[in-house]
């Protein structure tokens, strides 16, 4: 017997009234949907291939993982929910733009990435490249790559 899949649904709670324009909030919320956000690693080639090799490990070169984009992210998603849930209230009552909460989204998204990327500590590194190195520190050395890390907004579809 499958295992129910257990399904959660966030809400926000618009109040809709005399003063409210309902035509003009749904064109408002239309933007919403045209475009979101990405939080990532922006540059070169190369500096997108050493976050794929962070992120991802490799195992020809012996590197494991150090996901620091996607735990982020997953660390991001109660404080953006809250934000998006707020904003969405702001956007009815004229205090706010569909992209304005998308940009806000994306900075809190990103700055919780920042912060996983400083506190990555597993796995540990190898003895010898520790020795190397110096340090037992993970990504320090990395600046380029941290500085690297952003979000943008992106059109859905080319709609």
């Amino acid at each position: 017997m499958p295992k129910k899949t257990r399904r959660r649904a966030r809400a926000a709670n618009v109040t809709v009234n005399e003063w409210t324009y309902l035509p003009d909030i749904l064109k408002k919320m239309r933007g919403l949907s045209r475009e979101e956000v990405h939080i990532g690693v922006e540059g070169e080639g190369e500096g997108a291939m050493i976050a794929a090799i962070h992120e991802f490990g490799s195992v020809k070169a012996g590197i494991p993982a150090r996901s620091f984009i996607g735990t982020g992210k997953k660390k991001a998603q109660a404080a953006i929910s809250k934000l998006a849930k707020a904003g969405v209230n702001e956007i009815v009552l004229k205090n706010q733009t569909a992209t304005g909460l998308l940009i806000a989204i994306g900075a809190i998204g990103t700055n919780r990435v920042l912060k996983n990327f400083d506190k990555i500590r597993t796995p540990e590194l190898s003895p010898i490249y520790a020795k190397r190195k110096g340090n037992n520190k993970i990504l320090v050395q990395e600046q380029k790559l941290r500085d690297s890390i952003t979000s943008i907004l992106v059109r859905r579809g080319g709609r």
